[in-house]
């Protein structure tokens, strides 16, 4: 009996942690001065040429959002996307590298059900809004991990050199 007991408890547990896909906790939250475009290149340029193993495997999407005043960097696992191969997956030391440009792509509409939060290769989201015309308030959802780095690129963005 004891043992039955023990696995329905352990079972229960397992299942209580299990989170809803999609739903991430906002990891970093704050204000930074400056153009909500001009970090969001800034931070996509450094997270593209950071050689690090755990950021050599994602691909970074820049987006600018016309009917808000706001930009967001989506982070997604490259070797969960469909479509890489060997000859262009990041695992393989011989591989042809795709680099999206960090340049931002327009979106009419910011969409919060977007299928890219859903995504299993999502790893995390750097959304920046402007509040006024010198202040950004940025919040990040996602991987804490990779969420950190993308934090750190963004303070020193952020930073008057």
């Amino acid at each position: 009996m004891k043992p039955l007991i023990t696995i329905l408890a352990v079972s229960l547990t397992a299942c209580a942690s299990i989170g809803e896909p999609g739903k991430n906790r906002v990891t970093y939250e704050s204000n930074f001065a400056g153009n909500h475009a001009v970090l969001a290149y800034c931070v996509t340029e450094k997270l593209q040429k950071d050689g690090r193993w755990s950021m050599r495997l994602l691909q970074f999407r820049n987006r600018t959002f016309q009917d808000t005043d706001a930009s967001e960097i989506l982070a997604h696992d490259m070797r969960l996307l469909p479509g890489v191969y060997a000859r262009n997956s990041p695992t393989n030391p011989d591989a042809v590298m795709e680099y999206v440009s960090p340049a931002p792509e327009v979106v009419h509409t910011y969409d919060r059900i977007d299928q890219a939060y859903l995504m299993p290769a999502f790893r995390f989201s750097l959304m920046l809004k402007a509040t006024d015309g010198a202040t950004v308030s940025a919040s990040l959802k996602g991987n804490l991990h990779l969420g950190r780095m993308a934090w750190q690129y963004l303070q020193t963005c952020a930073r008057p050199e």
